[in-house]
């Protein structure tokens, strides 16, 4: 073999190596590439426990709405928002009240971002049981479903509304989020003055977390 074609050959080989290098190199970075814009963003949603800063909201059963909510359901929907997947969420500071830093001080629901949904969780009073789902809009969304579900299964519904829904607009706070364009729920899990719904709420209190989370979310948790 002639020296000059000895020399091209072993520099083809020399080279070889490196473009496969470079090849392989290629082909991963398109796939990292292709797998980052195929990744979705997590769902935003705001959890938020009714009244509290001031305000105790209904009373019953030796409680009141704000101290409730906060000392038994806040802990147990923190734990299970822990365990989702695909969904982000957060909690309003439980140290203040939505609607009064909404309709006082312009801030609260004037502050959230329009691309986050709201859940607001509430109990009732004076007379009655059984809870039900305030709605953002007159025809309830699949998420409204499931989150009335929940209520059924361990608390029953109030028969005062129909499926156990109720679209209203004579709550200012909400109000303030239908205009700006943001989903909403109002969870009013049952009647803080009826002894069977406050003595099923207590007993109940982590499994109903649990499972508004995956109706929140439409996520299973383990």
């Amino acid at each position: 073999m002639k020296k000059w074609k000895l020399r091209l050959a072993v520099g083809l080989m020399l080279l070889l190596p490196v473009a496969l290098i470079s090849t392989t190199t290629s082909a991963q970075a398109a796939s990292k590439a292709a797998t980052t814009a195929k990744a979705k963003p997590k769902k935003q949603y705001l959890i938020i426990m009714g009244h509290g800063a001031g305000d105790p909201g209904a009373r019953g059963n030796g409680t009141n709405e704000a101290t409730f909510l906060r000392k038994n359901l806040l802990p147990q929907l923190k734990k299970y928002s822990k365990e989702v997947k695909n969904s982000q969420i957060t909690f309003y500071n439980p140290k203040h009240n939505i609607v009064k830093d909404t309709l006082v001080h312009h801030k609260g629901s004037y502050k959230i971002n329009k691309h986050t949904t709201v859940i607001m969780f509430h109990l009732d009073a004076p007379n009655g049981k059984g809870g039900h789902v305030i709605i953002h809009k007159k025809h309830p969304t699949k998420r409204d479903k499931r989150l009335a579900k929940v209520i059924k299964k361990y608390v029953g519904l109030n028969r005062a509304y129909r499926g156990g829904y109720s679209f209203r607009t004579n709550l200012r706070n909400c109000n303030v989020l239908r205009k700006r364009g943001i989903d909403y729920s109002l969870v009013e899990m049952g009647f803080i003055t009826n002894k069977s719904n406050y003595k099923h709420l207590k007993k109940n209190m982590a499994k109903i977390a649990k499972a508004d989370i995956e109706a929140i979310t439409n996520e299973k948790i383990k």
